[in-house]
């Protein structure tokens, strides 16, 4: 694997991760319009134009701010946009509630003011449901990783994976995360997972 330095690149044996662009909003309008696809992120609905459309302006935007972002994943052979994976910021409740559950919100924004939050960096991923199966979330997800420790120094990462998404449970399985307890985004209880250091 190369992880390139001071560049919007990392590259692996079959990928090229890259800086999403507003020319990549077709595809996002297509994936996010399939429910299979966003069944286990977001809301679980597939996404309006609309939507689509503010989601990629906010990561555009997010850009100039986060360490990494989301970025585009694309096949070395043919230039296929395949799908995206990255690192998010994900706050999450010091305090659990009396349900046990602690609750996590994307971006500091989101969070109800006045409560104590801790932050961490996510690693999340989305593909075309024709490129599922194939190892390309895997070898993306493990990029983006050696990557966050590599070359951002984080310390920790962790995923967070909706408890019924089996392919991403294997994905984790097949990166060496451990289980760490849940926490719930959106009314969702999701897995946490934490990267292997």
């Amino acid at each position: 694997m190369t992880l390139a330095r001071a560049t919007d690149r990392i590259e692996s044996a079959r990928l090229v991760l890259r800086r999403i662009a507003p020319a990549d909003l077709p595809f996002f309008l297509r994936v996010h319009a399939t429910a299979d696809v966003v069944r286990y992120i977001g809301h679980g609905r597939p996404r309006s134009v609309e939507e689509t459309k503010e989601w990629l302006q906010s990561l555009l935007a997010g850009y100039e701010e986060l360490q990494l972002g989301q970025l585009a994943v694309v096949r070395k052979d043919d230039g296929a946009l395949i799908g995206r994976c990255g690192l998010a910021d994900l706050v999450i409740e010091v305090d659990a509630p009396a349900s046990g559950i602690r609750r996590a919100w994307f971006g500091r924004a989101q969070a109800p003011a006045g409560i104590a939050v801790v932050q961490e960096p996510e690693l999340g991923y989305t593909f075309d449901a024709a490129f599922w199966g194939q190892g390309y979330a895997t070898e993306a997800a493990q990029c983006v990783f050696a990557y966050a420790r590599d070359v951002l120094r984080l310390r920790r990462v962790i995923s967070v994976i909706h408890v019924d998404n089996v392919r991403s449970h294997r994905v984790a399985e097949r990166c060496g995360l451990r289980r760490d307890g849940q926490i719930e985004v959106a009314g969702q209880p999701l897995d946490v997972y934490v990267w292997p250091t």
